[in-house]
């Protein structure tokens, strides 16, 4: 796994948390944030392989390129079933 930024195309996941503070003084509101945040920074991820696929010139390669793909993807997923859980909760606290 590469490491990324701890930045959203230059907002931080500070200001996240603070915009989403409006919400909420709940927890819920810095969980979406960190879920918001690593869906960014996934889809990131995610066109950075798709560009690698490009350049590769073997079967070997290609599977392992494709097998980071789904586990972007699964992360993704789970980061997004996360949120939708947590703004269900804030959307009834306001």
């Amino acid at each position: 796994m590469r490491e990324v930024n701890n930045t959203m195309e230059g907002i931080k996941l500070d200001e996240i948390k603070k915009a989403l503070s409006l919400l909420s003084q709940s927890n819920e509101p810095v969980e979406a944030a960190i879920d918001l945040h690593d869906i960014q920074e996934s889809c990131v991820n995610l066109g950075t392989l798709m560009e690698e696929i490009k350049s590769i010139q073997d079967k070997q390669t290609l599977m392992d390129k494709l097998t980071e793909i789904e586990i972007e993807l699964d992360h993704i997923n789970w980061h997004y079933k996360s949120l939708k859980k947590g703004l269900k909760i804030l959307y009834k606290l306001n």
